[in-house]
């Protein structure tokens, strides 16, 4: 009962907290659907629950397919898609940040630093908490991640069963590829404990358990395995990215404030992710933390592994620095309890220093929501005024995803996937030369905004602001020679 009632008044807040912020965020509008990734997440559920209702494949699908398989069935639970992608996000979320304190409880004793260390800096870090607030599989990666260290460690330390450490291992990678960097070590480690104690039996059940979650593989994505190996992001990896600070890839052209070694240290220090790492990271020299017990050189390992292996990839985002920011949490911790006690912060832990943190957490949260929800509202206010026009040919880039994620009915034309030739009076074009000039200089969408602007006559007949505007063609010029 005390265990039950413990769990129900003091850890509830790790799963209440997250799914009142779902709901007041969808409230006002903000429903995790932006941009272009989430969309392409939600077309492929929608495609999985066409499968299961009428037996059409999908088809192909560039990421894992674990996340949109769940996303499904809880969207057929929920009665709808959005929200059922939304759900399994928050789940995964607010799983992580639990697990993130009872992997602290299996090495750390004190009771009054690690409950608060989780909810302010785990649950609440701006990043973080905003990666399980979108339709996207980063905080399913990010929990199937901690569970795998979580059952390993317990494997390690109390000899428990392999079979959940493997079991979420392959969840970890059915769902983000690159997962299997970050759980490489462990897993090498695993199998020597196996190999060591002669757990062949354990070994072969968790093997047949764990195949059981590649079933939506095998079902969506025969042959996607090699497709992932062929990534262009991947391909593109080089030792030489390590100092280079801009790019030019199959996403344009793409110039960053710092390069690449540095930036992949951003998930110790940015207040993005944790505002006070440059202080811990002082006390952590100063106090010579440096003397690694187990539980820290194995979270070294895998940190230090992905972030060399994002180090050489050619661009930075911080949502795929999110998925070892978890594991980051867990190391910097020993420096954090030894920070707390500080006789002024000690002093005034409970009455000054968590409120006083969670505020700065939150105002921090909401500076770098308010693109996802700007860019979220500006797709309903684009989707309000252009759905009149369906039903015509739509020649667009960037918000074409977002336009059929939410149901419109065009003729969509990507502006980026191919080079045009055969436009049309009447045709509609919806555009932003002057937000995207830059980055796609010499591209696909700057070379057919050209050609458009050379062959015919463009009307403006609505704009959305920011530069976006949605043209018509009218009039070929005369010294255009078909």
């Amino acid at each position: 009962m005390k265990n039950s009632h413990l769990i129900t008044y003091k850890f509830g807040v790790f799963f209440v907290f997250p799914f009142l912020l779902l709901f007041g965020l969808n409230f006002f509008g903000c429903d995790g659907l932006y941009g272009q990734d989430p969309y392409e997440y939600l077309r492929y559920t929608k495609g999985i629950q066409v499968y299961f209702t009428e037996g059409i494949h999908p088809g192909a699908f560039y990421w894992p397919v674990l996340y949109p398989f769940l996303g499904s069935v809880f969207g057929f639970l929920l009665g709808n898609t959005a929200l059922g992608l939304q759900f399994v996000t928050v789940l995964s979320f607010s799983t992580t940040v639990f697990f993130l304190y009872k992997i602290l409880h299996l090495f750390f004793e004190d009771k009054k630093y690690k409950f608060w260390y989780v909810l302010c800096f785990g649950m609440l870090s701006p990043y973080f908490l905003k990666s399980g607030m979108i339709v996207m599989s980063d905080a399913m990666a990010s929990m199937f991640v901690i569970l795998s260290f979580y059952f390993f460690f317990k494997f390690y330390l109390k000899q428990s069963k392999a079979l959940p450490m493997f079991f979420f291992m392959i969840c970890a990678f059915m769902t983000r590829y690159a997962s299997l960097i970050v759980l490489f070590p462990i897993l090498i480690y695993a199998l020597y404990i196996v190999y060591k104690k002669r757990y062949y039996g354990s070994l072969l059940l968790s093997v047949f358990c764990s195949m059981l979650v590649t079933i939506p593989f095998l079902i969506f994505q025969w042959g996607a395995l090699l497709n992932a190996t062929s990534n262009y992001f991947l391909n593109s990896w080089s030792l030489f990215n390590f100092f280079k600070s801009s790019y030019i890839t199959a996403d344009g052209v793409q110039e960053y404030s710092c390069f690449n070694l540095l930036y992949v240290f951003y998930v110790f220090f940015h207040p993005g992710f944790i505002f006070i790492g440059v202080f811990l990271g002082y006390y952590f020299f100063k106090k010579r933390l440096y003397s690694f017990t187990f539980f820290q050189k194995t979270l070294l390992f895998s940190i230090a592994l992905y972030l060399f292996f994002l180090a050489g990839i050619p661009f930075q985002n911080s949502r795929v620095l999110g998925l070892i920011y978890p594991l980051v949490l867990l190391f910097l911790y020993p420096a954090y309890k030894e920070l707390m006690q500080l006789k002024l912060l000690e002093k005034h832990f409970a009455k000054f220093v968590i409120p006083v943190v969670v505020l700065i957490q939150l105002l921090f949260f909401m500076h770098t929501y308010k693109s996802i929800f700007y860019r979220s509202q500006f797709e309903n206010i684009v989707v309000s005024k252009i759905i009149s026009y369906q039903g015509t040919k739509l020649y667009a880039f960037d918000l074409d995803i977002a336009l059929a994620g939410r149901g419109l009915n065009f003729e969509y034309e990507s502006l980026y996937d191919k080079l045009h030739n055969n436009f049309l009076e009447g045709d509609l074009v919806l555009f932003n030369p002057t937000q995207l000039k830059k980055q796609w200089k010499g591209k696909n969408p700057m070379i057919n905004w050209k050609s458009i602007n050379t062959s015919y006559k463009l009307n403006v007949i609505e704009t959305f602001g920011g530069g976006w505007h949605l043209y018509q063609l009218q009039n070929k010029k005369d010294n255009v020679v078909d």
